[in-house]
């Protein structure tokens, strides 16, 4: 008896529910694909607008999965990467894809909306020969790379695009990348050398230079050669393949070379360091030991190239073109049809502006200049940050100072003074300009301290037993310096230049 009770009050219940549910058959109607809603949905703003005179809907564009080829000029811009606050390449590529109506403004606000991807992260101010972004996209417009383009400026191209697998990840696919380095050759003139335009690059100095860089092919724990990773973690171990210097050529009185490294994946300054401590053992300024101590835990002083000579020439998907290139249904992502666009792109946006940039402002004989600051050695992580903050600053006012001329050969050449800032630890440094004169004194702490009788100095060093300096200077003008410096029992005179 209980049994049919219950029974009976599951039915109950049962119909109540299909009751409240499911609409009267009046009110449900059938749309143009049989779907059934009721008639009392209003329909969307945007559907009213798409209807017809005719009452129907048009058809409704598919977005396609697709790989783009894209080239560009970073100058001026910082990275690639969206970001809202300031300029990017995506960001001009997002709003050129918006005004070609091949995305809507919303997978341009959120892009993960579209699968977005790029192959290669690039910082601030470097180019791309060739770079790859996977997104979905609609393609069933007329002429849509002239398009496209017509919305990007001059040093921003589109070459083409290829439909892909739908699971397609062109940062995942990427079995290695290229990146490319023109340098100018007088970056890696002996230190003896007094550097200019007119240096010339010899065949031993090549074979040196590859040397070098042959040190660095492996896998290996490059943790010294980025930022905020630690030796201990995995990501820091990485990959090269090929790691090359080419035969150097001269372009506009001025010899350059292109250091070419392949590898399965870089990190942040990751290729600008080697390139720097690679420069740096080559002119001399320390010893090719410090390639060994950069492999151990510690944390090691590796200088860092400027960014202005690099260049991402391509990454590579061979895996990717193997399994998908030969299927009949999938294109290849090689690119052979678009190298000839790419190669004068390259040429008139990329390489020409990187070598007439280096050659108008000196980017790398000023950070040759700068070179003698770093220490080559293992450093405290906080002594690191303290020392390159207060490099910075003193920097900073070196080149607003126009009394100051920096030059690759002996760093900082004064006009009227000169202090001697190498190995430099801790500084103190008073004024006192009550009787017209600039007066600073500078207590220099150094463990090791070299007689160089080659330095040009512009003021009185007493070097004592304890290795501390004394540096008296005063802002003389118009006057040729006659300096005594003593060394223990040795008195030595050194005439400079003002």
């Amino acid at each position: 008896m209980l049994r049919k009770v219950l029974q009976r009050i599951t039915q109950v219940i049962k119909s109540v529910k299909m009751t409240d549910i499911s609409p009267s058959s009046a009110a449900v109607q059938q749309d143009d694909k049989g779907n059934k809603r009721p008639l009392n949905e209003e329909l969307s703003e945007q559907q009213k607008k798409q209807k017809t005179e005719s009452g129907e809907q048009p058809k409704k564009l598919q977005k396609r999965k697709i790989a783009m080829l894209i080239g560009y000029n970073g100058k001026g811009y910082h990275g690639i990467q969206i970001n809202k606050e300031v300029n990017t390449i995506e960001n001009e590529i997002l709003k050129a894809l918006v005004k070609t109506q091949c995305i809507p403004q919303e997978h341009a606000d959120v892009p993960q909306k579209m699968s977005f991807q790029r192959a290669c992260r690039t910082d601030k101010g470097v180019s791309a020969a060739q770079n790859l972004l996977s997104l979905k996209v609609i393609i069933d417009i007329e002429n849509l790379l002239e398009k496209i383009n017509s919305y990007l400026p001059e040093q921003i191209r589109v070459f083409g695009y290829r439909r892909t697998t739908g699971g397609f990840d062109c940062k995942n696919y990427c079995d290695n990348r290229t990146y490319m380095y023109i340098c100018p050759t007088y970056a890696f003139a002996p230190l003896e050398n007094i550097v200019t335009d007119e240096y010339r690059m010899t065949d031993d100095v090549v074979e040196h230079v590859n040397k070098m860089l042959a040190r660095f092919i492996g896998t290996h724990r490059f943790h010294n050669y980025t930022s905020k990773i630690d030796a201990k973690e995995a990501r820091a171990k990485r990959y090269i393949i090929s790691f090359t210097c080419g035969k150097p050529f001269i372009r506009d009185g001025c010899e350059f070379c292109v250091i070419t490294v392949r590898g399965q994946s870089f990190m942040l300054h990751h290729i600008r360091k080697m390139i720097g401590i690679t420069i740096a053992i080559v002119r001399g300024n320390c010893g090719e030991d410090v390639i060994d101590k950069s492999w151990k835990p510690e944390r090691v002083d590796i200088p860092k190239a400027p960014g202005q000579g690099l260049c991402l020439e391509q990454p590579h998907y061979d895996n990717y073109n193997k399994k998908y290139g030969t299927d009949g249904i999938h294109a290849s992502l090689d690119w052979v049809e678009e190298q000839d666009e790419i190669n004068k792109f390259k040429e008139e946006y990329i390489y020409s502006d990187i070598m007439k940039t280096e050659k108008d402002e000196k980017i790398m004989m000023e950070w040759l200049g700068n070179l003698q600051h770093h220490v080559f050695d293992v450093v405290d992580d906080k002594e690191e940050r303290a020392s390159r903050y207060a490099k910075q600053n003193y920097l900073k006012k070196c080149k607003e100072d126009t009394d100051i001329v920096i030059t690759p050969d002996t760093g900082f050449n004064f006009k009227s003074k000169r202090s001697n800032f190498d190995n430099s630890e801790n500084t103190t440094t008073k004024e006192d300009n009550s009787d017209g004169h600039s007066e600073s004194e500078v207590k220099i702490k150094s463990e090791t301290i070299e007689d160089n009788s080659d330095k040009h100095l512009d003021s009185g060093v007493e070097m004592k037993s304890e290795s501390e300096v004394k540096i008296n200077s005063e802002n003389i003008e118009d006057k040729d310096l006659t300096n005594e410096v003593e060394v223990g029992q040795d008195i030595k005179s050194v005439k400079v230049q003002s």
